[in-house]
């Protein structure tokens, strides 16, 4: 055997056999050209008419973007799981959903500081109490001190006072005006 890049067979055509391709590659020339002159008159055509006119090209590159932002028709428990759902309609309404985060954001900070608060007050509040009991022991203290006969008991003790109790009642001066 031998091989076949080494071998080269030449055929001679018969004169039928080469009109047959003459006329088959003048038809496909002719094609070409009028291909050439059809391709060259739409752009002309679409040019001359509405520079703004979109082209096939265009219009099926905004078909595929498009497409692609549409979420997907089927729901399967794969894709929910997954979270491409999830993700889809984060994706699609991430304003809203930084809003939300902000607004959170601000109601947990106000109720920490709410409850700190609260817990100031409690703190000022229990020590309100315990002030007012000191206060009620030390006004009873000094009530019992400056009693009269507590007074009388402490100067005697001493010894050193000229004071005394008086024998007769007090009584009242009326002066004329």
């Amino acid at each position: 055997m031998q091989d076949d890049k080494d071998t080269k067979l030449t055929i001679d055509p018969t004169p039928a056999e080469e009109t047959v391709v003459q006329e088959e590659l003048a038809s496909a020339s002719v094609e070409e050209n009028i291909d050439k002159d059809l391709s060259e008159n739409v752009e002309e055509e679409a040019e001359s008419k509405d520079p703004t006119a979109k082209t096939l090209e265009d219009i099926m590159e905004e078909e595929a973007h498009e497409s692609e932002t549409q979420p997907p028709s089927s729901f399967s428990l794969s894709r929910t799981l997954g979270g491409a759902i999830l993700a889809h309609v984060i994706q699609s309404q991430i304003k809203l959903v930084l809003l939300i985060t902000f607004f959170l954001i601000i109601y947990i900070t106000c109720r920490y500081q709410c409850q700190q608060k609260m817990v100031e007050i409690d703190r000022m509040e229990q020590q309100l109490t315990a002030i007012r009991y000191k206060a009620t022991v030390v006004t009873s203290f000094l009530t019992e001190k400056s009693r009269e006969s507590n007074i009388m008991d402490m100067l005697e003790q001493k010894g050193d006072s000229t004071l005394q109790i008086p024998k007769d009642p007090p009584y009242k001066i009326n002066v004329p005006e």
